[in-house]
């Protein structure tokens, strides 16, 4: 699970980049890059409300019309918020550096590391232009830092100033993260607000699939997909089940399905191992993933839909836990030999089991609201500065 100083780590270090790369973006002089905006005395350079225009998809929100930019006052409104993502992630900065932060021997020995890793980085993002028959790791190196050289000359700068840069913005990252880091020192989690956050959860939940179950497997898959707070009931119904799929064959592929799946059949019926032959055979890259690698896909009248309704019908037909299709069964993927493997647990999950992520989700809770708090503080008392006029063409 992600923190609040984890997340803010990331969100810095991020900018950081995004600060240094900006020479990469065709502005090599500061006439062609002015200033656009301060926080405090930190400017902002026109590339870097560039650069989050188009790394943090305001570009794309804007070419679909996400964004209503209708009127001069909604693209305001939609400058505003490329110009707060920056200054969101300055203010900690400049406000940790008027606090006297600095980074400790161990705090600046990672930073080195984190600069040679984004230099190694650096060089590793013109691999794929480098002349294929060189070979030599050393001089595969040596046409890397050429073409990266050239780069930066283009753009003004030599390889001991880029990196400097680089340095810079990524100290400033560190510094950034380890004041937010000293905002959370005192905020703790009691047990009483625990039981409450699980007994709020454990009702929604209740709630939630008495209405209907099919829900219980939205929230199981998005569970697995983001982690967090797994669903506190698990419904009567659903059953576990594995598939081996063969595709079907592609466009101008030498592939007989049938003979395939008739060789899978032939060593289920001398008693192969399913999950050995899905390994073998199968083609759902899910099946070799877990948790559906160990526990298979989670499947009930509820939420049919969800699947092929080819497989979902046959798999529901399956009776007892073991038993197998007798024949594949076909839908637009291709061919499915399906097992059924026995019943999720219908059940309440006990507190005891989640309780140290409950502790962490209020916790962070706790931290954003606490670090919302002083960003709004900020913001009263720190000089910001817009100019909207010109970042104008930045559509």
């Amino acid at each position: 699970m992600q923190n609040k100083r984890n997340g803010m780590r990331a969100v810095l270090f991020t900018l950081a980049l995004v600060l240094a790369f900006a020479v990469f973006s065709g502005c090599n002089a500061t006439e062609n890059d002015p200033v656009v905006g301060k926080v405090g005395d930190m400017e902002i350079r026109f590339q870097t409300y560039y650069n989050v225009y188009i790394r943090n998809m305001f570009q794309d929100m804007y070419q679909t019309g996400t964004y209503d930019v209708s009127t001069a006052e909604a693209f305001r409104a939609y400058q505003d918020k490329i110009f707060d993502t920056i200054i969101n992630s300055l203010l900690p900065i400049y406000v940790a550096k008027q606090e006297g932060v600095t980074l400790t021997d161990e705090e600046e020995a990672q930073l080195q590391e984190d600069l040679q890793a984004q230099i190694d980085s650096l060089y590793a993002g013109y691999a794929s232009k480098v002349d294929q028959s060189i070979t030599d790791e050393t001089e595969i190196r040596a046409a890397e830092e050429k073409l990266l050289l050239a780069d930066l000359k283009a753009n003004g700068l030599t390889y001991d100033k880029y990196v400097k840069q680089l340095e810079e913005s990524l100290r400033d990252a560190a510094i950034g993260e380890k004041y937010i880091e000293s905002l959370f020192v005192d905020v703790t989690v009691s047990d009483e607000e625990i039981q409450a956050h699980y007994d709020k959860q454990l009702t929604y939940y209740q709630e939630r699939y008495a209405e209907d179950a099919a829900n219980y497997y939205d929230d199981y898959s998005a569970y697995l997909t983001n982690g967090g707070l797994q669903p506190l009931v698990v419904p009567e119904g659903y059953n576990y089940y594995k598939h081996i799929l063969v595709m079907n064959a592609k466009e101008g592929e030498e592939k007989d399905v049938d003979a395939i799946v008739a060789e899978i059949y032939e060593k289920i019926e001398a008693g192969e191992d399913f999950d050995a032959l899905i390994e073998e055979y199968g083609e759902d890259p899910g099946m070799k993933n877990e948790p559906y690698k160990t526990e298979g896909y989670i499947l009930s009248e509820a939420n049919a839909s969800d699947y092929y309704e080819e497989f979902a019908t046959a798999a529901l037909a399956l009776e007892n836990e073991g038993d197998i299709t007798a024949e594949a069964i076909e839908s637009t993927a291709g061919k499915h030999i399906i097992k059924k493997l026995g019943p999720v647990e219908a059940k309440t999950v006990a507190l005891d089991e989640v309780k140290d992520t409950i502790r962490e989700l209020v916790q962070k809770e706790k931290e954003d609201a606490l670090y919302e708090e002083h960003l709004a503080q900020w913001k009263e008392e720190v000089k910001i500065v817009k100019h909207y006029n010109r970042v104008a063409g930045v559509k």
